[in-house]
């Protein structure tokens, strides 16, 4: 259950980098847009990854 929980935390939170990022591409901060997409993106794939593990490691905990 912990697990489940945590995970749809960390989709939730990539989902929250995305924003992040669309809306400082469109503030014209004075952050290199290269960086800012490129950072924003990896933390995103990671936060995503990390949570899609987590959900399917508690459903195969509760399969058994």
């Amino acid at each position: 259950m912990m697990k489940k929980e945590i995970g749809r935390i960390f989709v939730d939170v990539a989902k929250l980098v995305i924003g992040g990022v669309i809306l400082a591409g469109l503030m014209r901060q004075d952050i290199p847009p290269v960086y800012l997409f490129t950072v924003g993106s990896i933390v995103a794939v990671l936060l995503t990854v990390a949570g899609i593990i987590l959900l399917s490691w508690e459903e195969e905990s509760t399969n058994n």
